[in-house]
């Protein structure tokens, strides 16, 4: 279950729907991807209701969270590692709002054996709207 509640005529031509058995992505989400012309992901969603908090602006609670999974899977994507969130520090720089179509751009600055570092930007109607930095840990996942 992704809890799709925005339909597709609203996601824009390229992006496809994230499909992932996590289940606390899939609540927040549902979020979409693609890979730019020069190969960088771009992990986006669609700002609804239920993300507002209570002056009718996107929760930092769901754009810490959003940002958070837009790193992880840049480094995924880039390095082909899995990796868990050691530290994350964030700026919260304009509001977005119901109906913003939110957008990531991130860039891995550094890798080691075991931790990776990036930063990143979360952008609507032109506008940046948050901006994060953050170490991850390569984890090893199941056989």
């Amino acid at each position: 279950m992704n809890n799709n509640t925005t339909g597709t005529r609203d996601v824009p031509d390229g992006f496809e729907i994230v499909e992932r058995k996590a289940p606390f992505t899939n609540i927040n989400g549902p979020f979409y991807e693609k890979i730019t012309d020069d190969g960088k992901l771009i992990r986006a969603f669609r700002v609804e209701e239920r993300h507002l908090n209570s002056i009718r602006v996107v929760h930092g609670g769901m754009m810490m969270t959003f940002a958070d999974a837009a790193l992880a899977a840049s480094v995924r994507y880039e390095t082909g590692r899995r990796c868990v969130t050691i530290k994350m520090n964030s700026e919260f720089l304009s509001p977005s709002r119901e109906g913003d179509w939110v957008e990531s751009s991130v860039e891995v600055i550094r890798s080691t054996r075991t931790v990776v570092f990036v930063r990143g930007e979360l952008r609507a109607r032109g506008k940046v709207l948050f901006k994060a930095d953050a170490i991850f840990h390569y984890v090893h996942v199941g056989p």
